[in-house]
This record gives C-alpha cells, structure tokens and sequence, in this order.
C-alpha cells in the first residue's frame, strides 16, 4: 500500500519531466523542415547537413520514428558540450569530418545509444579522456584518423564493449597506455603515420589476441631490445592478420630495415653475446658519405638486410646516416689533447685524424647545451640526441665552429633563437626531427651555407615563411615528411637546388606548380604520399607536373581524399576530363568561306567520334587564342597608324589646296579692283570675294 502510495505522490514528477522534455522538443528546429535534405534509404533516415554553418546541436531535433544517419562534415562543430546529441537518440551513424573540432567535453554523446559509427578525422582533437565516448555503449567503429591527438587516457575506450575497428592513422601518438584495450574486443587496428617507437606486449598487444588488420607503417620504430616483443607478436599472427610493414628508424645502423627480415641478434646483440665488441666499419666512399654500417656476428648466418619491396625504404632517401657514436676507436688513435676537452656526461672518440672529434652525449638527460663541460672546442660530430633540450639559444654554439655534424634530433626542442646557428658555417648536416618546432622563418638558418642535408621530420610545423631556406643555397636534401604543413610559400625554394624532398604525411591538398614546384629544376627524388589531395580543377596543373616528372621522381602513389567519388584512387589514373569538366569542355572550331572563325563550346559529357578529331586541349587552345588577340592587337594598332598618317597628308593637302585657290582667287579679284571701275566700295567688293572664298 505505501508503495502503491509512493507512486502516486511520484506521478507529479514524471508528468514534470515530460513536460519539460515536450518544452525542449518545443525549442528545438527539426533539421529535415528547414535546414538538411533528409531522403530515406532502406529504412533509415538519411540527415544530410554537410556546409550548413552548423555550430551547435542543442537547437536542433531531428524525426525519431526511425533509424538516421547524421552527416555534419564541414560544419563549426569545434567544441562539443555535454548532451550535445540529446536530441538525436536515433542515430545510428554520426559524421564530424572537417569541424576544426578541437576538444569533446565529457558527456557530448549521451544518448547516443545506438550509434555504431562514429567518424571525427580529419579534425584538431588533442586527447581522449577518460569519458570521452561516455554514452556510447554500443559502438563498433571509430575512426578519428587526421587529427592532432596525442594524449590518450588509459580510460578512454573503457566502456567501449563492442567496438572492433579503430582507425588512428596520422595522429601525433607516441606511445600507448597500458590496459587501453581492456576489455576492447579490437580486430582492425590502424596507427600508421604517427610517432611510435616502440609497442610493448603487457599491457597493448596482449589484449588484442583476435586482431584481424594491424597496420603499423611510417612510424620511427627503435630496433633495439624493446622492439623484440613485438617483433615476436608479428611473429605469431601474421598467418592469420593481415600487417602492415614495421621499418626501422633507428639505430642507424639498421635504418631502413624491414622487422621481419632483421634478426634478434641485430635488434639486441648482448642478448646473445654480451662480450661482444662492435667496430665500427671502413670510413668514407668515394663519395664522401659514411656507408651503412654493417654488424656481423660469427655466429649470425647472414648480416643485416635491407628490404626492396613496394613501400621505399627509409633508408634509401636518407643518404647520409648518423654515424653510430658508440664504436670503440681502432688501433688507439684517439688523441689525448683532443678527449681532454670532452664534456663529463659524453664519451668522446676520433675514428681517423680526417673525420676529427665526436662527441656522443646521446641519451643523457641533458636539458641545456649549456650543460656541456668542459666544452668540447675541437668537435667536428655532435650528438645530442634523445635528451630533453626544449630551447637552443643563440649563445650556445658560439665555441662550436668546427662542427661538420650536429645531431638535435628527438628532443623535446620548440623554440630556436635567432641566429643561433650563425657561427656554424661548416655545419654540412643538421638533424632537428622528432621535436616541437611549429614555424620556421629564415633568421633560424642564418649561418648555414653550407649545409646539404638537414632533416626536420616528425615535427608539429604548420608555417614556412617566404626566405626560410634563403641562407641555404647548398642545401641538397630536406625532410619536411609528418608534420602540419597544409601550404607552402612562394619562392620557397627559389634559393636552393634540391635533389630530394619529402613532404609526404601532411596536410596538402594540392601543390603550386607556379612558384613552388617549377623551382625543384634538379630533384631527382620527391615522396608526396599520405596527403589529402583534392582532386578537383585546382590539382590539375600538379597533377600534369606530376606525370611529367615520372615514377622515377615521384616515387609514390598520390592518393585522392575529396571528393568521394575518387577517395583513395591514384589522382594519375584520374583523366583531368573527370577531375575538372568544366575547364575541359569539346572545343569546335570552324573556318567559314570568308576565312572568319567560329569557336564554340559544349559541356556535354558525350563524345561524338567524329568530333573528336576537332577537339582542342586547353593547354593548346589559351596560347593560340593569345597569339590571335596579340595578333589582332598589332594589326589595329597598325590600321590606327595608318590612318591617322592619311588623314595628316590629306588635311595638309586640303590646306594647300585652299592656300593654292585663295591665292587664285586673290589674284582674280586684284585683278577685277584693278581693272573695275574706281570707286568706294571696290576694296569691300575684293573683301567680300575673299571672305566668301575662306567661307566656301
């Protein structure tokens, strides 16, 4: 009975809770009446809201009576706030691409229940939290590919019971949380193009047994001893999963070299043999750039490989290598004048009298090249590689002007002063990759005339300033590959004569040619994929630049990401008739009998055969109808000339004809006054003739 009475007294308050629902609903815009196109396929609702300004979703409602599909690509959706969807409970797909959506408030997806895809890439997302995707229980795929989400909560897929494909590709991820897949039932994983060096087995890859795709391509994997769990998990599944290629970054020693094909041994030597001694091979070839070095054990049956296959190996664009910096010096001809000025945290050692001083601070927790003492004034090689430098002042290389070499690679580094690298004119190779920089401006290079090779891959770049590489006119090869470029500048490479350029894994949609591209005159070598072309009339003139380069310049595949109807096809196996109709309409040109022509256009797509033959290609067609108007131009100009000459001879004719005929009749009338008969008005009379004369 007092149940039954608790009831009642709650009746008030769910008549309340509807009536506040119904007044919601009541506030909201029903997006298929005024603001969507909303077509029903198979049942289900399609929303289509792509380009409508849309900046929030709490004022807009969508019919619930049956199942949608909500399409927001390229709208302002940059923030999302708690119940954000409230009001669209029958989704069962949602599209974010293209918002500039840079952060989710925990809580934006509930009553997002039935939802089973979500698609967010192509986006500025930073982090996943740990309720990121509260509400969304039953989700299958996420894809969130294309973004700059670098953070992850271990948390983050937490409550995510039923999802089987992520797609994370192109982020800044560098490593992964343990237990971020518990209880995640994962079968296609995709992390290509981020910044992992490493996946270890406990914690990651054990908890995805049943993974049917993994794809681990163009991350900068360190092949050492870490890098042997994974190694042996590939091992394991590759029977049954399909797996994308894991290539080594470092050590440089096997850079470039596929996982599958390197031994244990080569990954993790003092596993095998810790008295093992590692020399380092013969110096420079003939060309003047250290080879590969090779180890060898005596009881490994074969020496490193380098894999050929379809993807290029990383090492065949990076000529110049790091030097490994850890070999012991042969035949003891180190100096002691010179390795008494070796920094206490570094180990110092000279290969030959030629090479000079090296000076290997690699790995030691070094915050400030400031913190080098004793300075190391004779140096030629300088490693200062994963350490945690974050700042270069331009005081810092003062002393350091015999430097050939300087390695800063994989460094937390986001600012470099101006003119720091002003006293270094010998430098001949610079590695920044792996760090924070986010703009380069010429003033960051001063000094460098020098240097052929410098390397600022991995990094968060999303601006290069006109002039940038002015202070370069030596450089010959530069990696700008995984970062944030979107655009270059004009006359970017105008100072320089480059033979190989990577810019793959960034955000091109398309490249100049004019200005940009046609100043790459002596590139031998330029990787362009992994970028998301928009193969639409504004990549035509790239795209012809692309095939009159060739395959053996253009050493990847240039894939299309808009629009949809050519996504992930080669823009090459695209005719520019399909990419741009409308710059390539039939072209008619007829000659009449009186040597008049006639040009006239059709937009149709169908062909006739006949017509065919008068077809004009708008490469032929613009200079032509510019040479007929230069043409043209001249003639009038020349027919204006003319004429105004005719028309000076003729007026200076008609003037001494009339001076000719008044003289005549000057002479008439003098003669008439003369001969008359004398009186007043004769001189008026021969006046009057004369007047009359002029006047006629």
């Amino acid at each position: 009975m007092g149940g039954g009475c608790q009831c009642v007294k709650m009746l008030p308050c769910f008549a309340l809770v509807q009536i506040i629902l119904a007044l919601a609903w009541a506030n909201t815009t029903d997006l298929c009446e005024k603001m969507c196109t909303c077509t029903e396929v198979e049942g289900v609702l399609h929303i289509d809201c792509e380009r409508r300004g849309i900046s929030d979703m709490q004022h807009y409602s969508a019919p619930t009576s049956r199942f949608s599909q909500l399409f927001l690509q390229s709208n302002a959706l940059t923030k999302l706030f708690p119940n954000e969807f409230a009001n669209f409970y029958s989704a069962i797909t949602l599209q974010l691409e293209y918002n500039g959506l840079h952060d989710i408030i925990p809580g934006a997806f509930l009553g997002l229940q039935l939802v089973k895809r979500l698609h967010i890439n192509n986006n500025k997302i930073k982090a996943f939290r740990r309720h990121t995707f509260l509400g969304l229980d039953d989700m299958e795929y996420l894809q969130a590919d294309f973004n700059l989400l670098r953070d992850i909560d271990p948390g983050a897929f937490r409550d995510l019971n039923e999802l089987e494909v992520l797609i994370l590709n192109d982020n800044l991820i560098t490593s992964l949380p343990a237990d971020l897949f518990h209880s995640v039932p994962i079968n296609h994983l995709d992390l290509r193009g981020n910044r992992l060096k490493t996946l270890p087995y406990e914690g990651i890859l054990e908890l995805i047994p049943g993974v049917a795709e993994i794809l681990l391509e163009d991350n900068p994997w360190d092949c050492t001893c870490d890098l042997l769990p994974l190694k042996e998990w590939l091992e394991h599944i590759s029977y049954s999963a399909l797996i994308g290629r894991v290539v080594c970054e470092a050590p440089m020693r096997l850079q470039g070299n596929d996982l599958n094909e390197t031994s244990e041994y080569d990954l993790c030597p003092w596993k095998i043999d810790n008295d093992l001694s590692l020399v380092v091979p013969p110096a420079q070839g003939a060309s003047g750039l250290p080879p590969t070095p090779a180890i060898q054990h005596p009881r490994s049956p074969t020496s490193t490989s380098v894999h050929t296959g379809v993807s290029k190996p990383r090492g065949n664009w990076q000529q110049r290598i790091r030097p490994s910096a850890n070999a012991v010096v042969p035949n003891g001809s180190s100096s002691p004048h010179l390795l008494a000025g070796c920094p206490t945290a570094c180990s110092c050692l000279i290969n030959s009298p030629e090479s000079g001083l090296e000076v290997n601070c690699r790995g030691r927790k070094l915050e400030s090249i400031a913190d080098l003492q004793p300075k190391p004034l004779k140096a030629q090689e300088l490693f200062l590689s994963q350490n945690n430098i974050g700042i270069i002042r331009k005081t810092h290389f003062l002393d350091y002007s015999s430097l050939t070499l300087l390695d800063l690679g994989n460094n937390a580094i986001k600012l470099i002063e101006n003119n720091t690298f002003h006293n270094l004119t010998d430098v001949r190779w610079l590695y920044l990759d792996n760090n924070n920089l986010e703009i380069l401006i010429p003033d960051m290079f001063v000094g460098l005339q020098n240097t052929e090779y410098l390397n600022l891959e991995f990094n968060l770049i999303q601006l290069i300033l006109p002039g940038t590489f002015d202070w370069m006119p030596n450089l010959r090869e530069l990696f700008l590959h995984n970062n944030l470029l979107k655009s270059l500048p004009v006359d970017v490479f105008s100072s320089v004569s480059l033979s190989k350029l990577s810019l793959h894994t960034n955000y091109f949609m398309y490249l100049p040619v004019t200005g940009v591209l046609d100043q790459l005159t002596s590139v031998v070598q330029i990787d362009l994929h992994g970028n998301p072309w928009d193969c639409s009339c504004n990549i035509i003139a790239f795209k012809q630049w692309v095939e009159r380069m060739g395959t053996d310049v253009v050493v990847s595949e240039l894939k299309c990401a808009s629009p949809e109807e050519f996504w992930d096809r080669d823009f090459k196996s695209i005719s520019n008739e399909l990419m741009c109709p409308e710059l390539y309409a039939k072209i008619h040109v007829t000659f009449s009998s009186s040597g008049n022509i006639t040009i006239s256009a059709e937009t149709g797509t169908h062909v006739n055969p006949y017509l065919e033959t008068s077809r004009v290609s708008i490469s032929v067609l613009v200079p032509g109808l510019l040479l007929v108007f230069v043409t043209s131009a001249f003639t009038v100009v020349g027919m204006l000339v003319f004429i105004l000459r005719n028309r000076k001879r003729s007026r200076k004719r008609d003037t001494n004809s009339s001076a000719s005929e008044i003289n005549s009749l000057q002479t008439v009338c003098d003669s008439y006054w003369h001969n008359g008969p004398y009186h007043a008005e004769g001189p008026h009379r021969v006046y009057d003739c004369v007047t009359h004369s002029l006047s006629d």
